[in-house]
């Protein structure tokens, strides 16, 4: 191993056991206090600082192959020669499918088996082999389609008639063994499943995050000040429904209402009680201290969405007309002829090296935040039932292994957004050059600077390496160029649903300062359906 890749691998190391640690304080942060279940955790855990530390290879790739060129003259270094190159790459490779081969098997296996195995716990006596066997029997269900996903991966055929294309990189993408088909396949349909993942929580959260954090909370007094008239109206109306009907039977639907009210007057007290103590406690002043820091960070991070969604909309425009092939093989592109400004920071901070393993980085953590905030706001629905509520010290164990999903599974489509839609120059051959100049079977640029460009996928092969997480990834685009196609139209859903999430963010209100107390609730969504409902009655009395 070179001194290069000993650096890379070393500062790799430490970010990925930096973001293990940040998926165990994420997850003690969001799993319920009472209703705890270790495997259940461990398995969340592990899952996401996995597919973290998947997608953090990405900049260890494009260092390695960035430093193999001397960027004065734009040929190959002394010590990069095409076995050292090899080395490298084969490296990766095996780092790429070991983590990729995880990720399939904590999805269709790990994550199944102890969501399951959680569910076959009852207050009866039960041996944990009844609930192992019981489990197994429902995890066998997704056991059997990664199977039938990695036999039909195993067999399937390239693109029946490739596009002629006189490359050397396109030539090479159509080479493939079948282990490395199989395996890219079942990553192929995860990535796919994350894209619809991306659309239905990453988009919108990509605004509400950054726009909750610049309308902050309701001010504490304003919102002590409704509950407690919203408190005084429901008591008045108590008041009315049992003046009327003394020494005589209630109607049912006056009753109804009554309990309803009852609840509702429970509620609020508690909310106001809480109200209260949060005026007098340190925390609340601590929040008002760093309150102008939270919207500077809100701005910092909206201005940074913004960035990333002009990014993706110029990199898929940019595709119609520049595309290699069309959608003949998925739409992959050669070389940005847009300005795309993501890209752009990431070839210029590649030269100081970590600067850009840092962004990155933070990029990830950021597109996950986004993710997390809108699966908080949305809630792990199917169809129009919300099935759980990610809530803080109060998210059952299911929820938090279907939330590991959906984070996997986004993190992981992550990984071709960031490849081929955000960042494509950087992703494919970082800040790698080429002397585009030869005299006499050799390549001079020392009298001619301006000759020395960017590589692409119309560079020399023996100077320009691509990325080994690109190879992967046009590799699946062209021999499926179904996926290239699904996943070329999904960002431009992404982009609309951007578009609307990010208005409703706009008009939505500030978040409320107490959240109600889980645990003393029966029926939390009937309970907040019935606040929204009273509170608009009492407003329109009001008015």
């Amino acid at each position: 191993m070179t001194a290069v890749e000993g650096i890379a691998w070393t500062v790799y190391g430490v970010i990925a056991v930096a973001l293990f640690l940040f998926s165990a304080g994420f997850t003690r942060y969001f799993q319920n206090k009472y209703e705890t279940e270790f495997f259940a955790t461990l398995v969340t855990i592990l899952s996401l600082g996995l597919v973290f530390s998947t997608l953090t290879i990405l900049p260890v790739d494009i260092f390695l192959v960035s430093t193999t060129v001397d960027q004065q003259t734009g040929i190959k270094k002394e010590w990069a020669t095409p076995e050292v190159i090899e080395t490298m790459t084969l490296t990766l490779r095996i780092v790429y499918f070991a983590c990729y081969g995880l990720i399939t098997v904590f999805s269709f296996l790990m994550i199944p088996f102890a969501y399951f195995y959680y569910e076959e716990y009852d207050d009866e006596d039960q041996s944990i082999k009844d609930r192992i066997f019981g489990a197994l029997k429902y995890t066998s269900f997704f056991v059997v389609i990664s199977i039938l996903l990695t036999i039909f991966g195993l067999f399937l055929k390239p693109t029946s008639k490739p596009p002629h294309i006189d490359l050397d990189w396109f030539k090479k993408l159509l080479t493939d063994n079948n282990g490395e088909k199989a395996i890219s396949f079942v990553v192929a349909c995860l990535i796919l499943m994350g894209m619809l993942v991306s659309i239905a929580y990453t988009a919108p959260g990509l605004s509400l995050l950054p726009i909750s954090l610049i309308k902050g909370r309701k001010r504490i007094d304003v919102e002590g000040e409704d509950v407690e008239n919203r408190l005084i109206a429901a008591k008045e109306r108590q008041r009315v429904l049992e003046s009327s009907y003394i020494g005589r039977n209630m109607p049912s639907r006056e009753r109804r209402e009554l309990e309803e009210l009852q609840d509702e007057q429970r509620i609020l007290a508690r909310r106001l009680k809480n109200i209260q103590q949060d005026k007098s406690s340190l925390y609340h002043k601590l929040l008002q201290i760093i309150r102008p820091f939270e919207i500077l960070l809100g701005v910092i991070l909206l201005l940074t969405t913004l960035v990333l969604i002009v990014s993706i909309f110029m990199t898929i425009v940019d595709k119609i007309a520049f595309a290699i092939c069309g959608s003949q093989c998925g739409y992959v592109i050669n070389n940005p002829n847009v300005f795309n400004p993501i890209n752009y920071i990431f070839v210029f901070l590649s030269k100081i090296f970590p600067l850009d393993y840092i962004f990155m980085v933070c990029l990830i953590v950021y597109f996950f935040l986004a993710t997390m905030s809108g699966v908080i706001a949305i809630g792990i629905r199917f169809l129009w039932l919300t099935l759980y509520r990610i809530r803080k010290g109060a998210t059952a164990p299911q929820g938090l292994l279907v939330s590991a999903v959906l984070l996997t599974l986004s993190l992981l489509a992550l990984n071709y957004t960031m490849t081929t839609t955000v960042a494509p120059g950087y992703a494919h051959f970082g800040s790698q050059v080429y002397c585009n100049q030869t005299e006499n079977g050799v390549r001079d640029c020392s009298n001619d600077k301006d000759l020395i460009v960017p590589c692409d996928v119309y560079g020399p092969t023996e100077i320009c390496t691509p990325t080994v997480s690109s190879t992967l990834i046009d590799r699946i685009l062209v021999n499926t160029p179904f996926f290239g196609i699904f996943f070329y139209c999904s960002q431009w859903v992404f982009l609309a649903v951007f578009l609307i999430g990010f208005a409703i963010s706009i008009f939505r209100k500030p978040r409320n300062n107490v959240d109600a107390d889980l645990q003393e609730l029966v029926d939390e969504e009937e309970e907040e359906g019935l606040l929204e409902r009273r509170g608009r009655n009492y407003h329109a009395i009001e008015s």
